[in-house]
């Protein structure tokens, strides 16, 4: 019968130790078993790996190579050991994930290249529309897990903040404010604003209202004809539009980003079914968590941020 790996660590120890009596009572052993346990090996092996005198135990060659070369087999083995515990405790499994069209350049690739590193267990499948028609999608079942920007209140959901995004002036650069370093919320008073067109983004809309009222004014709203983000109306010279810079393309020809100021934020949040919980879904929430630590993305508190 070839030596196993308790043998090995019990030779380990009395190597260590070159005495017998610390090496049991640091195996917490009774130091006639282990004194049996390292002559079975030696039998096996059929070397001497101790000399052993009533003064003082020594390492033979052969013990020497054995204590070299046994820790780099109790290493190798608890590494295997551990990965094969790992295997039950990694999560694994597929998330559909809704992502609305605002968090597609910044926030969803950040995201899902952490859980790919993070999280490697778990499949993200993502499906990019509008966050009214995710949401809907979500309390069917039909996603998992939703990245929203803007969403109204829904007592079915669980809800987090992931990040809190500074908000800016989205202008056609023919606009007179585009070449502005700045921008005052109140200085939109007379502008036309322009807003979600249809009914699956009521949450921004309001979120728009909101920011407003809070600077002192009732904006003029102009729905957004087109399903693009504002692109084309500021275009045509429908309006001006309060959105996130991280929304469009780092060069995005013919538009110009002003910084609102005092700064306000809008929020993406993530969203799921109450409730629900199982590996996958914790295990993405979790690396979503940490990313937001990382980067910083949550505004420092509602008084100094004007934050939704």
């Amino acid at each position: 019968m070839p030596p196993d790996l308790r043998q090995l660590r019990y030779f380990v120890a009395v190597a260590e130790e070159l005495n017998f009596t610390r090496a049991a009572e640091r195996l917490h052993l009774a130091q006639p078993p282990l004194s049996a346990a390292i002559r079975q090996l030696e039998e096996q092996l059929d070397v001497t790996l101790f000399k052993r005198t009533t003064r003082q135990v020594e390492l033979t060659l052969a013990g020497k190579l054995l204590l070299e070369k046994g820790h780099e087999l109790l290493t190798h083995a608890d590494e295997v050991f551990s990965a094969v515990r790992e295997v039950e405790r990694t999560p694994v499994g597929r998330l559909d994930v809704g992502v609305a069209p605002t968090a597609r350049f910044g926030l969803a690739a950040k995201l899902f290249g952490a859980c790919a590193t993070e999280a490697a267990g778990v499949m993200l499948y993502p499906r990019e529309d509008a966050t009214g028609v995710l949401l809907r999608d979500l309390h069917a079942g039909r996603l998992d897990l939703v990245v929203a920007f803007c969403a109204p209140p829904d007592d079915g959901l669980e809800r987090e903040r992931l990040r809190d995004e500074p908000a800016v002036l989205h202008v056609d650069v023919s606009h007179p404010l585009a070449s502005r370093d700045s921008v005052a919320l109140e200085e939109l008073r007379d502008e036309s604003v322009i807003v979600a067109g249809g009914p699956d983004s009521p949450g921004y809309t309001a979120t728009v209202l909101k920011l407003c009222r809070a600077a002192g004014f009732e904006p003029n709203t102009v729905p957004d004809p087109y399903p693009d983000l504002g692109l084309q109306a500021i275009r045509e010279g429908l309006g001006v539009v309060i959105y996130v810079r991280t929304a469009f393309a780092l060069d995005l020809e013919g538009s110009a980003f002003v910084p609102i100021v005092p700064a306000i934020t809008m929020p993406f949040d993530l969203l799921w079914r109450r409730g629900i919980s199982n590996g996958a879904l914790n295990a993405a929430l979790g690396v979503a968590r940490k990313l937001r630590d990382r980067e910083d993305w949550l505004a420092a508190s509602p008084s100094t941020t004007g934050r939704i």
